[in-house]
């Protein structure tokens, strides 16, 4: 297996995944992405363009997020892991980091969250 063969079959793995019109919730955690951006729901909904219920229905996980809502989390800073759940978001984290290492060579001036978060969009953008 080649250097970037499993970010690719990763990819394709989380296209397939994606696929559906509405994210699945139970993987996101809106309660640590919210206490680590230090955000209300009120915020967070005038954040995405939507009523406070809905991210209520968010969190509780009895609702889905529609794809270009999660892309304005991923904009907020959701990290992988609160996107994706641990163990997914960190093959995700590092798979980025290592496509982005094997195009560019260097992240030495690049921030490592930046990276991720212009990965995750591009990713997403791709669906």
């Amino acid at each position: 297996m080649k250097k970037n063969d499993f970010f690719f079959i990763f990819i394709e793995f989380l296209l397939k995944f994606l696929k559906k019109e509405v994210f699945i919730v139970s993987k996101i955690d809106f309660l640590s992405f919210m206490n680590r951006q230090k955000i209300s729901q009120t915020e967070l909904a005038e954040a995405l363009g939507v009523h406070q219920s809905a991210v209520s229905q968010y969190v509780s996980g009895k609702s889905g997020v529609v794809f270009d809502k999660v892309e304005k989390l991923v904009d907020l800073g959701i990290t992988p892991e609160e996107l994706f759940g641990e163990a997914m978001g960190k093959k995700m984290r590092e798979a980025i980091i290592k496509d982005y290492l094997s195009k560019s060579g260097d992240a030495i001036n690049q921030n490592p969250f930046e990276i991720v978060k212009e990965g995750l969009i591009e990713i997403l953008r791709k669906i």
